[in-house]
């Protein structure tokens, strides 16, 4: 079961928080936000993560806004201050746990600053360990849970803000092991939360490069913190998804979902992209300056990168996705951020990516 101390990024092994049982260097604690409106307007994904094992802390912030992908990414050496979830403009705080986060950070150069809090809209569902080992080593070996909620406050970007107030989204705590990059070279990574007004939907599942599916995971969970019902976890999901290729990457341009869970429900939705398209490799999530990886002290940096014109986006190097949608459940409409990273993928006839 998850308690609040479960919020604390205090994890030491994949099921508690005694102690680090690794001596890898990637171990780490992180999380992530995600927040948008609901027209297509204004995307903000950010998160943070400290390495024990390095002794460095470092998160990153990306906003989209007329098709630009404003990135920041900052770090500092941990010494005896691990628990103050700042690095440089960037700054987060665990209001309450399992309940309220705080992320704020200043304009550092690139345009953009914000001060939002999160609070949740529905109970948190914990992901199984996953656990991928290769030649007796751990490739992967992480435990994560995601959790629902509402925004209020502000995005501020080119000198214009924006009001947060009302906007829904999903957050993610993971501690383990993992590639820097996360992305996917064989097959199809799929990450999903979705935010229906009674309800909210968190999904996870992975295709190998043959199409069959390797695995699932995800929960629907009401939206009622007061007598929240239990959660329905996600037993199957099919996907048809209409996929555009620009470059080395595969853009979700529409297609239809189909969710199965384990009290017997189906949930069929069909996805309408809304305009935010970012590529996570702005964020450290691979590339010169890796999450992770000891940058010194006091590490800041960043870049605008312009995606106005036709066929820029194929200049990025291939690394995870993510694009607001709008998912139509008959008459209802949800909205969430459809993280997509597709390798080397046989259904498609995408050969392989290096």
């Amino acid at each position: 079961m998850l308690t609040e101390l479960d919020d604390l990024l205090t994890h030491q092994t994949f099921e508690t928080h005694d102690r680090v049982f690794l001596d890898d260097p990637r171990w780490t604690e992180r999380f992530i936000f995600e927040v948008h409106d609901r027209t297509g307007d204004v995307f903000l994904f950010a998160g943070l993560g400290i390495y024990p094992n390095t002794g460095y802390m470092d998160g990153f912030a990306i906003c989209w806004h007329d098709g630009q992908q404003r990135n920041l990414r900052a770090g500092r050496e941990l010494g005896d201050d691990r628990w103050t979830l700042h690095a440089g403009p960037l700054r987060f705080d665990i209001v309450k746990p399992m309940q309220a986060w705080r992320l704020a950070a200043d304009d550092a150069g690139f345009g953009f600053s914000f001060d939002i809090e999160f609070n949740r809209r529905c109970r948190p569902f914990q992901m199984p360990t996953m656990l991928l080992e290769r030649d007796g080593e751990i490739m992967v070996g992480y435990s994560h849970f995601d959790q629902g909620g509402e925004y209020s406050g502000w995005i501020e970007v080119d000198g214009r803000r924006y009001s947060v107030d009302g906007w829904t989204g999903e957050r993610d705590r993971s501690w383990g092991v993992r590639p820097a990059s996360a992305r996917t070279r064989r097959g199809l990574h799929t990450w999903l939360p979705i935010q229906f007004d009674d309800i909210a939907i968190w999904l996870w599942t992975r295709d190998d490069r043959h199409g069959k599916q390797a695995g699932v995971s995800g929960a629907v969970r009401p939206v009622d913190m007061v007598d929240p019902g239990p959660v329905d976890e996600i037993t199957s999901f099919r996907h048809d998804l209409e996929i555009e290729r620009v470059g080395d990457h595969s853009l979700v341009a529409g297609g239809r979902l189909q969710i199965g869970t384990a009290s017997g429900r189906e949930i069929n939705l069909e996805v309408e992209p809304l305009g935010p398209l970012i590529s996570l490799i702005g964020g450290g999530y691979g590339g010169e300056h890796a999450q992770g990886t000891p940058k010194g002290p006091l590490f800041v940096d960043g870049e605008v990168w312009d995606f106005r014109e036709p066929g820029s986006f194929a200049a990025v190097p291939h690394s995870v996705l993510e694009r607001p949608c709008a998912f139509h459940w008959g008459d209802k409409v949800g909205h969430g951020c459809y993280e997509l990273c597709i390798g080397e993928y046989e259904p498609l006839g995408i050969g392989p990516i290096e």
